[in-house]
């Protein structure tokens, strides 16, 4: 694992002297800024440029790889103007879950409000609803690994689903699980949360995960109920 206090200002170094005044903004997202990273996490970085070319991806790729743990740096890189046309409904998480290291990205973002918000917290738990009935029917042809995987991704999944309805619910952003699970009341909520908590298996071992089909199964319902009973109760509009 990387020390942020010493590689963030060595990673705003490397992309200046590669970018110069080209990179607009550059901030970190993601497990690192959870303070839920694990030795095997991504560093996930924003990097907005005046526009991205794959030459602009080689250049980043170069510089990130001149530091140390740098092959572990992606997250997402964008264009001023592609920014600019994004959808409005990914820009609350999307804003609040970044730390600005250099510039100013509420600036470079398209306006958006509470109807979006909205609509992106229906969107997300539409898909996550999508995602738990469509894994549940291809687990079985998957190996025990996979099938801890697969459900891993989907516990991932609530989090951000819950995060941005609880946005809704509250007009508060809760920024971690841990956090979140202090606010949360709903007692399906807290025992999702626990489960997609790092480091902790969905089921209570490593080993159970790989041979109780009925914890798994259980997590399973209580994905597809609480994506039901919440996507069903939030706004429209």
């Amino acid at each position: 694992m990387i020390d942020l206090h010493t590689w963030k200002p060595a990673a705003k170094t490397a992309l200046w002297e590669a970018f110069g005044e080209r990179l607009l903004c550059l901030g970190l997202q993601g497990s690192y800024l959870r303070g839920e990273a694990t030795a095997d996490s991504d560093i996930d970085l924003l990097v907005v440029l005046d526009r991205v070319t794959i030459d602009d991806l080689d250049t980043f790729h170069a510089a990130m790889h001149s530091m140390p743990d740098g092959g572990r740096a992606v997250g997402f890189t964008c264009g001023r103007a592609e920014l600019a046309a994004w959808p409005a409904y990914e820009l609350y998480q999307f804003e609040h879950g970044t730390e600005v290291w250099l510039g100013d990205l509420h600036a470079l973002l398209p306006e958006y409000g509470g109807d979006d918000i909205r609509l992106g917290a229906r969107i997300s738990v539409a898909n996550l609803y999508h995602m738990v009935n469509h894994t549940y029917l291809t687990m079985l042809e998957l190996d025990e690994s996979a099938q801890a995987d697969a459900l891993k991704a989907l516990l991932k999944g609530f989090f951000f689903s819950l995060q941005i309805v609880h946005a809704v619910r509250t007009g508060i952003f809760v920024p971690t699980k841990r956090q979140l699970l202090t606010e949360a009341i709903d007692e399906d909520e807290r025992t999702l949360l626990r489960h997609a908590m790092p480091n902790t298996p969905p089921c209570p071992s490593a080993r159970s995960c790989m041979i109780d089909a009925n914890a798994s199964e259980t997590l399973y319902g209580l994905l597809q109920s609480w994506c039901s009973r919440t996507l069903v109760s939030l706004p429209a509009d």
